[in-house]
């Protein structure tokens, strides 16, 4: 359940760096990225860590 919890949060710090990129970028979370590489590899690695924590929590619910 820990897991779920964890990835429910990272679910919603991924959309605020979303947000914050495409909606407000001049005030937003996403003005502290100097590239657009530097921003692409975190969204790929946050995500990636969501989707282990989501998949990880579901799968010990169930076995």
């Amino acid at each position: 359940m820990t897991n779920i919890a964890f990835g429910i949060f990272l679910l919603l710090a991924n959309g605020l760096v979303q947000y914050s990129w495409f909606v407000d970028p001049n005030n937003g979370v996403a003005i502290d990225f100097k590239s657009k590489r530097s921003y692409v590899i975190t969204t790929i690695l946050l995500t990636l860590f969501t989707i282990y924590l989501l998949v990880t929590g579901i799968a010990s619910t169930f076995y």
